[in-house]
């Protein structure tokens, strides 16, 4: 009997333990999904400006020195998780502003997205991947900066030319 006491008193410690991880624990870890990529090659970068008046600007670069500067620049990003909710919220200010989406291609995995980056909020960034096992999709908030797309885009331009 005492042993059947214990093993629920350990079952309800376990589980008890991985709400708390999960819901409060995770997101006041910093962590940058992509940062796991930078040993890889990255092969091709696409960045576009969604315009508010549905017009598209776009910028890509498949030179293997941009491209490295470019994975450089988000695996040094400082990135907080941020819970659907929060993301939400910092999110439903932005209307039908202008925002930035972008794909960056490596060799041997697959596409890492970026995307919901609104010009007026540029500290809130969503990741997803194609790539299997990818661990990191969602919302992050950008610490201690924020996206500078005019960084990106200069790089494109002062190397693609």
């Amino acid at each position: 009997m005492k042993k059947v006491k214990y093993l629920v008193i350990a079952i309800v410690v376990v589980m008890l333990s991985v709400y708390i991880y999960k819901n409060f624990i995770y997101y006041r870890i910093p962590f940058n999904p992509i940062k796991e990529y930078t040993a890889e090659s990255l092969v091709d970068f696409h960045i576009t400006q969604n315009l508010d008046n549905g017009k598209k600007i776009s910028a890509k670069s498949h030179n293997p020195d941009t491209c490295d500067a470019i994975l450089e620049y988000f695996s040094s990003l400082k990135l907080m998780p941020l819970t659907d909710k929060a993301a939400q919220k910092a999110l439903s200010k932005n209307g039908n502003e202008t925002y930035i989406t972008g794909m960056l291609k490596f060799e041997q995995s697959g596409e890492i997205f970026i995307s919901d980056i609104f010009k007026k909020t540029p500290n809130v960034i969503h990741i997803s991947s194609s790539i299997d096992g990818f661990k990191g999709e969602g919302y992050y908030k950008i610490v201690d900066s924020k996206f500078d797309y005019k960084y990106i885009i200069k790089l494109i331009d002062n190397n693609e030319k």
